[in-house]
């Protein structure tokens, strides 16, 4: 009888930890459907943000922090394939980044510190041959 309820205790305890987000739709369609939607913490804090086309298929989702973006974003094109992937720290584009033609290819890649482009990056055309290479040097401070 003990087992039982110290399993039931460590599963409630696990449960009540979990981090249960709240959903909210700030913007949608005419006919209804979500075009925005924030997902909120148990403080009441945004973490997560995801935009809808109207089919109902994701457009855009990441992480936010302090009402700005955080963490990792992608963004798709209308079916669903991925449009660009990359990441935000206090609402600037930071680290490696893809962006890709409707067709999945690869139209261009490198990487940027403080939301500017930084370092080598390489540019396709949509056929997914290397069409050129900028490098864009380390950024402020080079």
């Amino acid at each position: 009888m003990k087992k039982i309820f110290l399993l039931l205790f460590m599963a409630f305890a696990l449960a009540s930890c979990s981090n249960q987000l709240t959903q909210k739709v700030e913007r949608a369609y005419p006919d209804g459907q979500p075009q925005l939607v924030h997902y909120y913490d148990s403080h009441d804090r945004c973490v997560r943000e995801v935009e809808y086309y109207e089919s109902g298929q994701v457009k855009m989702e990441g992480g936010m922090k302090n009402g700005k973006m955080e963490g990792e974003w992608t963004a798709y094109f209308i079916d669903g394939r991925v449009q660009s992937h990359g990441y935000f720290k206090d609402g600037k584009r930071t680290g490696a980044a893809q962006v890709y033609y409707s067709n999945g290819n690869k139209y261009e890649e490198g990487s940027y510190k403080e939301g500017k482009h930084v370092g080598k990056w390489t540019f396709y055309d949509e056929q997914g041959f290397l069409v050129k290479e900028i490098d864009f040097g380390v950024g402020e401070g080079e």
